[in-house]
């Protein structure tokens, strides 16, 4: 099978070579140096392949892609900083939450279930099993043996009472 690019196999030395060279010049990192090559041939392959009209300057085609492969590469490296040694362990972020976003969460997480314990009983149910278990109201209707509008309502009750309790220091005063 014949080669895609249209090059003969000492052009394609020749041109390789020099490719290289200006990449290198180019990009501190030798890995990168050759990933951004191997790149410029690869998307020359893909685009003569796609192309129908013959590319005419094969060779500064291929200098044009790694050029702007270039550009990309620099554009990444300037939106993060390097990091060095040391420093490395300093900008990994833990998972884990801080110990006073957990209080805070459990605080409010508990504020929220007597919040909801102070409902009445139908739109407590109502929305715990909407919220909660995640059912549709028409779910929720015919297990709870309600007519999908008064499920409406007693989940439009349940919000208003969260919405009040919200608005106000509900039990302020624990």
């Amino acid at each position: 099978m014949p080669s895609p690019i249209p090059l003969s196999e000492d052009e394609i030395g020749e041109t390789d070579r020099r490719l290289r060279g200006l990449v290198r010049s180019r990009v501190g990192s030798r890995e990168d140096c050759e990933d951004i090559a191997q790149d410029s041939w690869l998307r020359m392959a893909a685009s003569v392949r796609e192309s129908r009209a013959p590319i005419v300057n094969a060779r500064g085609y291929l200098f044009r892609i790694a050029r702007n492969l270039i550009v990309d590469h620099r554009r990444r490296g300037a939106a993060r900083p390097p990091i060095d040694g040391d420093d490395a362990l300093l900008t990994v972020v833990d998972p884990r939450p801080n110990p006073e976003s957990v209080l805070i969460t459990r605080i409010e997480l508990a504020r929220m279930d007597r919040i909801i314990a102070a409902m009445p009983a139908r739109p407590r149910e109502v929305f715990r099993l909407s919220r909660i278990e995640g059912l549709s109201f028409a779910e929720i209707g015919r297990r709870m043996k309600l007519s999908r509008q008064t499920v409406h309502e007693h989940m439009g009750r349940a919000l208003l009472a969260l919405q009040l309790a919200a608005d106000t220091d509900f039990d302020a005063e624990t």
